[in-house]
């Protein structure tokens, strides 16, 4: 078996996005000859206090911890024939740690899902950012071997400072991801997953979601937080979890993706649009980001701007059953044809298997200049 090091952030199975990526491709690597080694940079006890309300000086204490147990895979460094960084080997701090890592025939993959060389301040540790060191991203574009960006936009920046570049969006099992039928129970549910962080996008659509149900029974299904309240239509509230998710949207009709004004949207891949039409529903959700790229608007969703437009169209799905099935349909078929592992999965085993036989050349030189 190969062998790869993935340095990840976070602890397994929690983030979104390192668990749809490099989490989810490790089973698919496994069966290709490839084993997944993780080195997590969090463990439970930073986590548990990091995104939830600590004192300032407990959350230093844990980061500085990990940091510090981080330092000690420097010598002599994983064993690996592949090094593979997702966003960053390390929560705080500029890119010493990776830097320090190369060492000759271990190629690096680097991935990022988010355009993280931006500045971010957390709605929950504002203080972090300081310490997050942004710019470092460009120093890991340079230091990588090859870099894997979710979407075409965050592709074209990379290679600003690295050539090597592959697209790999997010993707679904369709199989465990697909329309069931549902008991008509006389309602017509709305959905939208999301956070305590990112409810603020939720709440952006609120004058538009009042009173949507005076004419059909209208329910609006959140997945996810647990204490957020939209006057004007019912509410019904689902804890997220992995083993009730597919459920929880297959039982529902419409999904919502509202996105406020943020420098990190244009840039982002909504991997809830994907998730909402791999069980066949329509999508109506803001222009931004790889919503553009995903829906093609009035085919297998609706792309909207403005509070009327909003209204507009989910009262027009809310109203025709026939067209939510048809454009469920047309989302189902997207989703299958493009974003699907099934469809992605052999491509990001090909990615590994090339950067490997690369670094194996006899006149390779190294990695990319830093």
């Amino acid at each position: 078996m190969k062998r790869v090091a993935a340095l990840v952030p976070n602890v397994l199975g929690v983030s979104p996005g390192q668990r749809v990526r490099i989490e989810t491709w490790a089973e698919y690597l496994r069966a290709a000859g490839w084993e997944v080694d993780f080195y997590p940079f969090e463990d439970e006890r930073l986590h548990e206090v990091l995104y939830h309300p600590a004192p300032p000086q407990v959350k230093v204490a844990r980061l500085a911890a990990c940091y510090k147990e981080r330092l000690k895979l420097l010598k002599p460094g994983p064993p690996c024939d592949v090094l593979f960084i997702f966003r960053e080997a390390a929560l705080i701090g500029p890119a010493f740690i990776e830097s320090r890592m190369r060492r000759p025939g271990v190629p690096i993959i680097y991935d990022f899902d988010d355009p993280v060389f931006l500045p971010y301040r957390s709605p929950m540790n504002g203080w972090f950012s300081l310490l997050k060191f942004p710019r470092k991203t460009h120093r890991l574009f340079r230091l990588s071997d090859h870099i894997i960006a979710i979407n075409g936009l965050l592709a074209d920046y990379a290679e600003r400072f690295n050539p090597s570049v592959s697209i790999v969006p997010n993707c679904v099992d369709t199989d465990k991801y697909q329309p069931a039928p549902r008991a008509d129970d006389g309602q017509v549910r709305l959905v939208w997953i999301g956070s305590h962080s990112t409810v603020q996008n939720l709440k952006a659509i609120a004058g538009a979601l009042h009173g949507l149900n005076e004419k059909v029974p209208t329910t609006l299904r959140l997945i996810g937080p647990s204490d957020v309240v939209i006057d004007g239509i019912p509410t019904e509230v689902r804890r997220w979890s992995a083993e009730t998710e597919v459920a929880e949207l297959q039982a529902c009709d419409i999904g919502l993706l509202p996105l406020i004004d943020h420098s990190w949207h244009p840039w982002k891949f909504f991997f809830k649009t994907v998730q909402y039409m791999a069980v066949g529903l329509p999508v109506v959700a803001r222009r931004m980001g790889s919503n553009a790229e995903i829906i093609e608007d009035g085919v297998n969703g609706f792309l909207v701007e403005t509070e009327n437009e909003w209204r507009e169209r989910l009262r027009l799905l809310i109203e025709d059953p026939a067209l939510r099935k048809r454009m469920g349909a047309a989302a189902r078929a997207t989703i299958v044809e493009r974003f699907s592992t099934q469809v992605q999965m052999p491509r990001v085993v090909s990615i590994f298997e090339k950067v490997l036989a690369a670094c194996q050349k006899p006149d390779r030189k190294g990695g990319q200049p830093a």
